[in-house]
């Protein structure tokens, strides 16, 4: 391998970058198997869950949502009508805008969340939390709320976990 190239492979966003996928892959898995177990629903529908339920008030557009986790409307259509099959959520019409929906969750959903929850928690804990001091936690927060391009969107303070 020559000089250039080397220096490309070791540089610092390359490098530091590849531990963030790294990361985010192992405890996805982790995770992920962990919520399918609790709940039956996969990680994206849980993750719908979750965002839904940060939202103030009962209901919210799906495409508010769905804008947090980086979805497309095709792909937000899809994702609303499988968690709407299974029960999750309830689905209706904005009245003031007919093209439009609104979105809730179903008692159904909230003990799935519940139970998603009460699953992804302790693995959260053991493979993240408790591995870093309060303090550190605490930068990190404060380090990932600097790089996050959804930051700007994102309810301040409630996006953890």
């Amino acid at each position: 391998m020559d000089e250039e190239l080397r220096a490309l492979v070791a540089d610092e966003g390359v490098v530091l970058w590849g531990r963030v996928v790294n990361l985010h892959r192992a405890l996805n898995t982790l995770l992920h198997a962990d919520i399918r177990a609790a709940t039956g629903l996969d990680g994206t529908e849980f993750e719908f869950l979750l965002r839904l339920a940060r939202f103030p008030g009962p209901r919210t557009h799906a495409s508010m949502v769905a804008a947090r986790m980086g979805y497309s409307s095709a792909g937000t259509t899809k994702l609303v009508a499988r968690l709407e099959d299974k029960g999750v959520i309830r689905r209706e019409r904005d009245p003031q805008d007919g093209r439009a929906f609104r979105v809730a969750l179903t008692d159904a959903g909230q003990a799935a969340l519940r139970a998603g929850l009460k699953a992804h928690i302790p693995r959260l804990d053991a493979e993240m939390i408790n591995r870093l001091t309060a303090a550190q936690r605490r930068q990190l927060q404060d380090l990932l709320r600097r790089i996050d391009p959804g930051e700007a969107t994102a309810t301040p303070g409630r996006e953890t976990r």
